[in-house]
């Protein structure tokens, strides 16, 4: 297994280094038959990195110690789900990780495409070919999986404790997923700028690719935030930890991306922004994977100090130049074919969109690197703590919140004060009576004032817009609302999926607003059968219990919960400690509803029995959970082809195919 894995490796450098350059000799050449065979070349590509990892799956879950990857992250009574997860739990491992699910959206992208956008892909398939090239190239010569130990050990080390949690078997792939599937829409954008196409024949698929990543990076950044919150025992989902901002820089550039791709389609502007956008999406991708695994920040996430720092600044500094190279040498070509007419009207707004979205990256990416930057330069690390964060990027939260409802109702080219009235009034004094309402119930704070009444608004421009689409869909075709609902957000599910996805962003600021502001939190240091109260909840504590499992101890603090007399549940907050680390960890209890969550963490105990406990109350939690999942909807539902374009494509795809048989 090990010197299969390492073959294969090996074979993977040699066939995309191969790849890579028959793609673009076929290109300039002109030869079908290069170009058919690097695109071979990726397919044969997904085949070894698929043999190399399934030889990595078989010496963790077999307890081949005497390979140093196993003995790190694996241990004789690790559950096999954990010994599975260990093959992205460390580094060589993650990164074989990176190379298949590469290798896998590479081998889709080109067979999806192996009839169409033949212009573009023998320089699409060049890129994607020389990032599996990288990758390889780490696995082979910095980091790989397949090293063996002077001899073989009785046992593993096992994998991090923290880790071993079921967040974690889902959260890294969907993070990867994400990452990893903004180097499609990448490589198509260069395909089109290396090949001239810059038409509009890039942008349906690169969308699309770009939906897809933001999907999967929503969903694996929350799920991040899941496990934070229930595994780490600090009572937060968010801490602007490093790791955490370098999978949420990604995002907000992709989330830009999105808004921006959509005005070239319509207004054919904005097509430099796109470009830069899509790069700089990228770039931060492989960024984000480079201050994980060089080892240059401290986070809970990260890994050990390692080698492979200098290969991804390399990496990074060629991609940077390449691809600012091709945008300067194209820059006339991406000219706007219309100019702005007003700053008052839609395109204006979706341009101040992306600026804020960009705003908030180099914010975020700014308090991520200067603890570095000022170590290189003072030799002392100046640490950036989460207040940093929170102050600078509050108002420009607010203002993406705001314009999250003023963009799709203000009008293209130039708004006038009758579509102001028309579309704005309603949703302005619904914003107001949002409020006034939070201040009648006891709000005093600003910040939640104002983000709770720009919550109120968007939520009424949504309703509005639905409202008004229903009823005019009425007019054209007399049937019941819920009927003509249904026909409005199947003819057009861009618009009416990316008022779902907004729906679902007001639920999640609204979720951290009340979370963030208005939680409470206590310690409380009790005696066996005593009580302690906080935020209308009491508690009571019995004794602490014990339970030896294969690999650690478990002490259990039992407590029962009343909300005024009534008893309401049981909870059972513990402490394992882990045999093999010596690590303690804590295993938090939770009563979560949509209203707020009981959180109980058992932090320290005696020999006595006496026994620590921190209790918060976090209101509306639960509330971002939800909004998530209906952004991720709303985005899956963007994802679903119109029948009409998909006829248009199929269409395309014959008349292109009749000409290349032509050719």
């Amino acid at each position: 297994m090990v010197e299969l894995g390492r073959y294969c490796l090996l074979a993977c450098l040699i066939l995309c280094g191969y790849g890579f350059f028959a793609s673009i000799w076929g290109a300039l050449k002109g030869s079908r038959a290069f170009v058919r065979s690097g695109e071979n070349a990726v397919l044969a590509n997904f085949g070894l990195c698929f043999a190399a990892s399934w030889c990595l799956v078989q010496l963790l879950l077999t307890d081949q110690f005497q390979v140093e990857y196993v003995f790190g992250y694996s241990s004789l009574n690790q559950p096999d789900i954990y010994k599975f997860t260990a093959f992205w739990g460390g580094q060589s491992g993650s990164l074989l990780f990176w190379a298949l699910i590469l290798a896998f959206f590479s081998a889709v992208a080109v067979w999806q495409n192996r009839r169409r956008n033949r212009d573009l892909m023998p320089y699409t398939t060049a890129v994607l070919l020389g990032t599996s090239f990288f990758f390889a190239l780490l696995l082979v010569y910095a980091s790989s999986p397949f090293e063996l130990l002077p001899r073989a050990p009785a046992d593993g080390q096992g994998l991090n404790p923290l880790l071993q949690n079921w967040y974690m078997t889902i959260h890294p792939p969907m993070l990867y997923l994400g990452y990893i599937c903004l180097t499609v829409p990448f490589a198509f954008a260069m395909g089109a700028l290396i090949s001239g196409r810059l038409d509009t024949t890039w942008i349906p698929v690169t969308r699309r690719w770009g939906l897809v990543a933001w999907c999967f990076l929503t969903f694996g950044i929350t799920l991040g935030g899941m496990w934070a919150y229930e595994e780490l025992g600090w009572g937060g989902y968010w801490a602007w930890d490093p790791v955490e901002n370098a999978s949420f820089m990604p995002w907000l550039v992709a989330t830009a991306f999105l808004h921006s791709i959509m005005i070239t389609e319509k207004k054919g502007m904005l097509k430099m922004w796109n470009f830069s956008l899509i790069l700089l999406a990228f770039l931060l991708s492989i960024f984000g994977t480079f201050i994980t695994r060089s080892g240059v920040i401290s986070s809970v996430h990260s890994f050990a100090l390692s080698n492979l720092g200098p290969f991804f600044v390399v990496f990074l500094a060629v991609i940077t130049f390449v691809g600012l190279f091709w945008m300067f040498y194209r820059s006339a070509e991406l000219r706007s074919e219309l100019k702005m007419q007003s700053f008052l009207s839609r395109e204006a707004s979706f341009l101040l969109n992306n600026w804020l979205f960009v705003s908030i990256c180099f914010a975020v990416f700014w308090g991520t690197v200067f603890p570095i930057l000022s170590e290189w330069a003072t030799g002392e690390k100046i640490t950036v703590s989460a207040p940093f964060f929170n102050q600078v990027t509050a108002p420009l939260w607010l203002a993406l919140l705001a314009l999250t409802g003023i963009c799709p109702l203000i009008a293209w080219r130039k708004a006038t004060w009758k579509n102001f009235r028309r579309n704005f009034v309603y949703p302005v004094v619904g914003g107001l009576l949002t409020g006034g309402t939070a201040l009648a119930v006891g709000v005093r704070d600003w910040w939640a004032m104002l983000f709770f009444s720009a919550a109120g608004f968007v939520l009424l421009t949504v309703f509005f817009e639905f409202y008004k689409g229903t009823r005019a869909r009425q007019a054209i075709r007399p049937t019941n609302a819920i009927t003509a609902l249904i026909d409005l957000t199947a003819m057009n599910k861009k618009r009416y999926g990316g008022f779902v996805i907004h729906l679902g962003a007001v639920a999640v600021f609204v979720g951290i607003t009340a979370s963030s502001l208005f939680g409470v939190e206590k310690f409380f240091s009790v005696q066996p059968g005593g009580q302690f109260s906080l935020a209308g909840y009491t508690l009571q504590f019995d004794q602490l219990l014990q339970r030896d499992d294969p690999e650690k101890t478990v002490i259990l603090a039992p407590v029962e919960v009343y909300k005024g007399d009534s008893l309401i549940g049981k909870l059972s907050p513990e402490k394992h400690l882990h045999h093999k680390s010596n690590q303690p960890q804590t295993e938090v209890a939770i009563r979560s509803t949509i209203t707020e969550d009981l959180y109980v963490v058992l932090s320290d105990f005696d020999q006595t029995g006496a026994v620590t406990f921190h209790l918060y109350v976090r209101p509306m939690v639960m509330v971002i959970w939800i909004g998530v999942a209906i952004m991720v909807l709303g985005g899956l539902f963007n994802l679903i082809p119109d029948r009409k374009r998909a006829t248009a494509v199929v269409a395309r795809t014959r008349e292109e195919v009749r000409d290349e048989e032509a050719a």
